[in-house]
């Protein structure tokens, strides 16, 4: 059982995967297949067994957390990425994982009901998982080395041991352009750029106007598997089964020799219960004491408030109230840039983007055109979006071009 069995699964296609054997120097030891779950059963048995899950039904994020405590982190991560996730955050199971190449916490995130499917849907095939990563953080990054790998319709990008993403295809230029400016990012010396053998002109309009740093370009067969199984050790820290998704290892079948073991942790189980209840008493009075505090703090940053019930998730309400004023992740560049240019395709056959900028949550991108008519093409798509709306600001003819600008901006 040397070798590990890494399994790339995708949640879209529910019963199916890719897989292959993989040893400690991180070298995969027999081809990679796809197939059903029920294909790789039987290697499943004999092997520790590694899921490395497509990243789109992740949140990754990284942060800097104001403690080094663990517990206290978890507690502290759920409010600071609230803004970021549209789903109910109470619903969200989180791990975290500190980078060794920064001062930063990483942090996942996954729906609780989509990560038990997924338990339950290796379970049905008989199939015992070991650790779950993401698979964007399974290529070769670190502090001076960033990698972009593409695989179908979308990308990759990871910009150290703990932080990636996945986007689709179209807009991870302008997302490299976009990090590349950020003068609070370390700017990398290199930068690998993984293409599949069939697509190897993938990543052709990446340019970087900066003589320090490097693009090579690396070309892959198959699967992108070859890559992920050199460097997906660095993802273990961010492991999804942990905390209430720990799994239990499998029976050895030989419980009857811990029998007496087993009586004694009962002993020692009613001793605890004791003393547990004698501490519930004690925290019990500490936590009314706790309550008193936080209505007097209420009470004081909330003058005006009368009713006070549950000053806790009053003060909670309250602060996300003021988050929401100040505006949303609907209308940040990213989410234009993905709205805007994940679903367009011949519309921009005839159209050459020259420019783009961001300000006051609206995107103006300048464009080049050899007729009017493509331009409002152009803006009538992307006004089939319902989450953004487009308008033409300006156009104007020249020789044998038309140039215009579309303005852009969140619905709603």
């Amino acid at each position: 059982m040397s070798d590990t069995l890494l399994i790339h699964y995708n949640i879209d296609n529910k019963d199916q995967a890719s897989w292959s054997l993989c040893n400690d120097a991180g070298e995969l030891t027999c081809k990679i297949c796809s197939g059903s779950l029920e294909d790789v059963h039987e290697l499943a048995t004999a092997h520790h067994c590694v899921v490395i899950l497509d990243s789109q039904c992740l949140h990754i994020n990284e942060l800097q957390l104001p403690t080094q405590n663990k517990q206290k982190m978890l507690k502290a991560v759920p409010f600071a990425v609230e803004e970021f996730i549209a789903d109910d955050i109470e619903n969200i199971h989180f791990v975290i994982a500190k980078s060794k190449t920064s001062a930063t916490t990483s942090v996942v995130g996954i729906n609780k009901s989509t990560l038990q499917a997924v338990i339950d849907t290796f379970q049905s095939a008989g199939i015992f998982i070991d650790k779950i990563i993401p698979d964007a953080l399974c290529l070769p990054a670190t502090a001076q080395q960033w990698a972009a790998l593409n695989y179908q319709d979308h990308s990759y990008l990871q910009i150290n041991d703990l932080n990636g993403m996945m986007v689709s295809h179209d807009i991870l230029p302008y997302i490299v352009e976009n990090t590349l400016g950020n003068e609070a990012i370390k700017k990398p010396e290199k930068v690998l750029l993984f293409c599949e053998s069939e697509n190897t002109s993938a990543f052709e309009s990446i340019a970087i106007d900066d003589d320090a740093t490097e693009l090579i370009n690396i070309t892959y067969n198959d699967h992108p598997l070859v890559v992920f199984c050199g460097n997906y050790k660095q993802a273990l820290p961010l492991n999804l089964l942990q905390h209430n998704f720990k799994v239990k290892t499998k029976s050895s079948g030989y419980w009857q020799h811990w029998r007496l073991a087993g009586a004694l942790s009962a002993i020692w189980l009613v001793i605890h219960l004791g003393v547990t209840a004698f501490q519930y008493n004690q925290l019990k009075e500490e936590n009314i004491l706790t309550n008193n505090t936080i209505e007097k703090i209420y009470k004081k940053a909330f003058p005006k408030s009368r009713k006070i019930n549950n000053p806790r998730r009053q003060m909670e309400q309250k602060l996300k109230e003021l988050r929401g004023a100040s505006g949303n992740a609907t209308n940040g560049l990213l989410f234009m840039l993905e709205n805007a240019f994940s679903n367009i395709g011949k519309e921009t056959h005839d159209i050459t983007f020259q420019s783009i900028s961001f300000r006051n949550n609206r995107m103006d991108i300048g464009l080049d055109s050899k007729n009017l008519q493509a331009i409002e093409t152009l803006n009538k798509k992307l006004n089939t979006n319902r989450t953004i709306k487009s308008e033409i600001s300006s156009s104007s003819s020249e020789k044998n071009k038309v140039k215009g600008n579309l303005r852009i901006e969140g619905r709603g």
